[in-house]
């Protein structure tokens, strides 16, 4: 088969890569990396070219990139366990680190880092964005049977969905690596010929390793089933084809041999993270959680398709933008007209029977739940019922691609069904509209009642429209437009994290100890997160993998470890107590409470204190430790602790 630049599967590789390329080159990216401007000086964000960055997502600007550049700022650089946080953290997991061992090839996304700060946090943004149109574009084409135009609107609107973008595509990667299973699996079946065969079998162990190296149950899970029921349909549409027996002894040696290879590499990140695996299967949160699903209703679900994006301020039991991000949806009507068809009678799709049978089982899962012994059995007890979500939407969106690609739209005898099928979504999506407006402060009838409407118009489209590709474009430039806003535009930014007043000021601190100053924070929890970027240690801030050995200094009994004993935030607040205690003020994030003039601080090995907080609080603080004030900068006040070892 001879293939050209005009060829959908050459050209939007191509274009793709030379879009990451620029991109990249540029240093542009979407990260929230500027809201470090607030805690530092509250200067102005000179690198955000537009947009406004959102201290919400914390995740990425106070604990993960923060690490990130931890490893380029440690000496030696990338290890594999960063001694700049507490005593030491593993930057396996659970987060996505660069890290210098051949493990860090199924990390691609983090290659960036090897080459510069800026580079590394573009390529993140970058990889993430682009990688997970590309890939989904080539499984949507498969679901599409060849047709391009619908595979990339579809991707759109994969990348346009609420919930990759409020979540900062946080869990790209994952859907990235999921779909370069299915796709490789697929042409490992499909290809024609021995090295064909053989190039799909590299194509599967390298995806199937990057999957497993993308460390977050509630995904992975999620993700593998969808992966499960693609297969599965598309081995049932295509058993007559049979291709798969020319060179099956190859195929065959190929799909061992990439099974071989995942195992290979699971096994050797289990040696290399064992040891942090262990600390965090056995902590409070995450490891112990067990989930038998629900967490999620129907409205609740909706809230994205009703663009809650645009007017919502304040979530209620959603609790922010990104806990309550979701997808459009539209494939509802669509498949239900379906299903009536394969009840009358007519030749069932085997993908679609397959998508819909997963869609069903998983949204029964987000809003009902599911017995114990069940959640357990197929892993889905790893997986919360609103971590689920990504599933519902990605399986709503490929049923949806392939509905418009295989199925005939409404017939002259279907046409009143078809009214009464756009018409029940709209009125499904105005009772979902009814309890959004007693759950969410800033919910209107006069803004959600039209856009239910709308949307059953939208359903009807997908339905009756002989140019299959509107109601997808549309679906497409809905997504994007409710939630592209939430990125600002920034370029570069981590120079002047380092340059900072602030900054130069705690490095030269560090100089002066011969590099072994050893900090704590209190007050603003964000704060405690810089040293970490500048090469210096700390002791608080984010805690990924708890430091067990660490606060084991301080309290030896173990009376506050079902505390601190998980991913957390710590923070340290200053209080005249005779024993330092530990209290959980949120599932992720702890408050440790001590006497700054007291031997904690020794015994945690602090040698400088910074202080970051209301004039209250710092004076409080000053009053109770009397340390050595060594200058401010902004509202960030600097100490040095006596006697310290």
């Amino acid at each position: 088969m001879r293939l050209s630049l005009s060829d959908a599967r050459i050209a939007v590789p191509v274009c793709l890569g030379l879009g990451f390329a620029i991109l990249v080159g540029l240093r542009l990216h979407g990260f929230s990396l500027a809201a470090w401007h607030e805690v530092i000086d509250e200067s102005p964000p000179a690198e955000v070219l537009f947009g406004t960055p959102r201290s919400i997502r914390s995740d990425d600007w106070k604990v993960h990139l923060p690490l990130a550049l931890a490893q380029a700022a440690h000496r030696p650089p990338f290890p594999v366990e960063n001694d700049l946080v507490g005593l030491g953290q593993s930057a396996w997991l659970p987060l996505e680190l660069p890290v210098a061992h051949p493990l860090g090839l199924f990390r691609p996304l983090t290659w960036g880092f090897f080459i510069g700060d800026d580079v590394g946090v573009a390529w993140l943004w970058w990889g993430r964005v682009l990688g997970l149109f590309g890939v989904w574009f080539g499984v949507l084409r498969a679901l599409a049977e060849g047709r391009s135009g619908l595979a990339a609107l579809g991707a759109c609107a994969v990348v346009g969905a609420p919930f990759f973008q409020f979540w900062s595509f946080n869990a790209a990667f994952h859907t990235a690596a999921a779909g370069g299973v299915f796709l490789a699996t697929r042409s490992l079946t499909r290809a024609r010929r021995p090295l064909g065969i053989v190039i799909s079998a590299a194509a599967l162990a390298f995806a199937g390793a990057c999957f497993v190296l993308a460390v977050y149950p509630p995904y992975q899970v999620t993700l593998a089933w969808l992966v499960v029921a693609l297969a599965i349909g598309f081995a049932l549409a295509d058993r007559r084809a049979a291709r798969w027996r020319r060179h099956a002894r190859i195929r065959v040696m190929g799909a061992l041999g990439a099974a071989l290879f995942v195992l290979v590499v699971t096994a050797a990140f289990a040696a290399a993270a064992g040891d942090a695996v262990e600390v965090l299967r056995q902590t409070a949160y995450p490891g112990r959680r067990f989930s038998t699903g629900g967490g999620r209703t129907l409205a609740q679900l909706a809230n994205a398709t009703l663009a809650a994006g645009l007017w919502a301020e304040r979530w209620g039991p959603l609790h922010n933008v990104c806990e309550a991000a979701s997808f459009w949806l539209l494939a509802p009507a669509p498949a239900a007209l379906w299903s009536l068809r394969w009840l009358r009678g007519e030749r069932v799709d085997p993908v679609a029977a397959a998508l819909l049978v997963y869609l069903l089982a998983v949204l029964v899962y987000a809003v009902v739940g599911a017995p114990a012994w069940l959640a357990g059995a197929t892993g889905f007890g790893l997986a919360p019922g609103p971590r689920v979500v990504i599933g519902i939407g990605l399986a709503d969106t490929a049923l949806l691609v392939r509905w418009l690609a295989c199925a005939e739209p409404l017939r002259p005898g279907e046409r009143t069904l078809g009214a009464a099928l756009a018409a029940g979504w709209a009125l499904a999506l105005a009772a979902a509209a009814a309890e959004l407006v007693r759950e969410l402060p800033d919910a209107q009838w006069r803004v959600l009642l039209p856009l239910a409407a709308a949307n059953g118009g939208l359903a009807w489209i997908a339905l009756a429209a002989r140019r299959r590709g509107l109601a997808l474009g549309a679906l497409a430039a809905l997504s994007l437009a409710s939630a592209l806003w939430f990125h600002p535009v920034t370029r570069g930014g981590t120079r002047w994290l380092a340059d900072n007043e602030l900054s130069q000021t705690i490095l030269a601190l560090d100089r002066e100890t011969g590099g072994n100053s050893v900090w704590a924070s209190f007050g603003r929890d964000d704060a405690a997160n810089l040293f970490r970027i500048l090469g210096v240690r700390s002791i608080n801030g984010a805690h990924p993998v708890p430091q067990l050995a660490l606060w084991s200094r301080i309290d030896p009994d173990g009376d506050g470890r079902s505390v601190y004993n998980r991913y957390a935030h710590v923070a340290l607040e200053a209080a005249r107590v005779s024993e330092p205690s530990f209290r959980l003020y949120s599932r992720d994030f702890v408050i440790l409470r001590l006497d700054p003039s007291g031997p904690a601080l020794r015994e945690l090995g602090v040698t400088h204190v910074a202080f970051r907080g209301s004039t209250a609080g710092r004076l409080l603080f000053e009053g109770l430790a009397g340390f050595e004030p060594l200058g401010a900068v902004g509202r960030v006040f600097l100490y040095r602790v006596p006697d310290a070892r």
